[in-house]
């Protein structure tokens, strides 16, 4: 029934936009992927998946420009995110559609760009990007993301599009965006069973999980940023009020119920960027008024204000080859005993363009020194045409089987893939 109602609204919403005038121009784009993906630790597939991805842009009068995708995505092995999941983690509308084990159907995207003078409006379901860093987040947290593949795909892929409204509008050589996000969902843990749960059930199945995350509309999201070009820096200056999308979970061995629960926070933070000749540095910075941690058992929990950072340099060894280095630091200022005063990691990325650029190979290493565990992934892709992609490559854990990467040592794996575009 729910997914009659969205699918109704969402046609009574396109039906609305008439007020603006016909449309004036109608462009259809779509992608087909087939993916599949080895576990050689295991001797398991972990993927075998056609995904279709669909995008209509209709050009409406006034300069009003409507945007739709899709995602038709049918598994057989159902092993990343197994059966017709609840989805607790996300809000009503904005679910995906689970018509069998195998099958998910997403409205990935649907959202109105519009000029009202020198201001530019976006509304509808959407991601918006903050920050400078690569695959690390420091103020990258207005949208929540989902862990189906934990970290391997790329942030846009990762990232949970969620219904919200932003405007950017030019102040005094400045450029300031609003962002306001009604959306209550948060980042989407894949619960036990799934290749890369996060969290192991303490009751073998016998208990029950709650997900204590905001109530759309009356929780949601605001912030600004304001960002210009300086001095050959591009400077932003943020401020978020959200709700921390990471859970504080707890257990209750007594009612066995584990809870996700979730706390608001004010988050301040700046980035900066300039290019020395073929030297890029960049670096990012936000502090959090308060993030929650859970003390071990899963039974208390603690509370402090937390300031992260990342110091990034690129260098573009000649036009084919980019070298980049990130250091990325948390701090934690009023941690006890039980909870480490500080983290780091370390990323290393090499991109070469080959073959006129038809052939792209990336090795990237992301490196946790306290636990001194890694992730590194190897790609390589080859655009046979301008409508024919191939794929292929290895995601490697490595560390102790307790820590974040290390535990998923056995789900390491190889992959290969074909997309055709048209």
């Amino acid at each position: 029934m729910g997914t009659k109602v969205r699918a109704c609204g969402l046609v009574a919403l396109l039906s609305g936009l008439g007020w603006l005038g016909p449309v004036q121009a109608l462009d259809w784009s779509s992608t087909l992927a087939l993916e599949s993906a080895y576990s050689y630790e295991s001797g398991d597939w972990q993927k075998n998946s056609v995904t279709w991805r669909p995008q209509i842009v209709g050009r409406l009068g006034y300069g009003t420009k409507v945007t739709a995708e899709g995602l038709v995505r049918v598994d057989v092995e159902d092993n990343l995110d197994p059966g017709q999941p609840s989805q607790p983690f996300r809000a009503r509308d904005s679910r995906a559609y689970f018509p069998n084990d195998l099958t998910d159907l997403e409205l990935r995207e649907l959202y109105l760009d519009h000029y009202l003078g020198s201001a530019f409006i976006r509304i509808g379901r959407q991601q918006i990007v903050w920050g400078q860093a690569d695959g690390l987040r420091v103020l990258d947290v207005i949208n929540p993301l989902t862990y189906r593949e934990f970290i391997m795909p790329d942030l846009e892929e990762r990232r949970v599009p969620l219904w919200s409204a932003q405007a950017e509008i030019p102040v005094s050589g400045w450029t300031v965006q609003l962002v306001w996000v009604p959306d209550g969902s948060v980042t989407e843990s894949m619960l036990p069973g799934a290749t890369y749960a996060l969290f192991e059930d303490p009751f073998d199945g016998q208990g029950e999980f709650r997900v204590n995350r905001p109530e759309s509309g009356r929780q949601g999201d605001g912030g600004l940023r304001a960002s210009a070009f300086a001095g050959g820096w591009d400077l932003t200056l943020n401020y978020l009020f959200h709700t921390v999308d990471d859970p504080l979970v707890q257990v209750d061995p007594v009612a066995m119920v584990t809870t996700f629960n979730y706390n608001r926070s004010h988050l301040f933070g700046a980035t900066a960027a300039r290019a020395f000749g073929s030297l890029t540095l960049r670096g990012e910075i936000g502090s959090e008024s308060q993030r929650r941690y859970a003390q071990a058992g899963y039974q208390g929990w603690q509370s402090t204000r937390e300031t992260s950072y990342v110091v990034g340099l690129d260098y573009s060894v000649s036009g084919d080859l980019l070298l980049s280095a990130q250091l990325f630091q948390r701090w934690r200022h009023q941690a006890d005993a039980d909870l480490e005063r500080h983290r780091e990691q370390l990323t290393f990325l090499a991109r070469q363009e080959l073959m006129n650029d038809a052939l792209i190979m990336e090795l990237l290493t992301i490196y946790d020194v306290q636990d001194q565990e890694a992730l590194s992934q190897l790609s390589a892709n080859y655009r046979v045409s301008s409508r024919w992609e191939l794929s292929a490559g290895g995601d490697v854990f490595s560390g102790d089987r307790s820590g974040t990467f290390g535990r998923f040592h056995d789900s390491s794996r190889i992959y290969i893939g074909a997309m055709l575009s048209w």
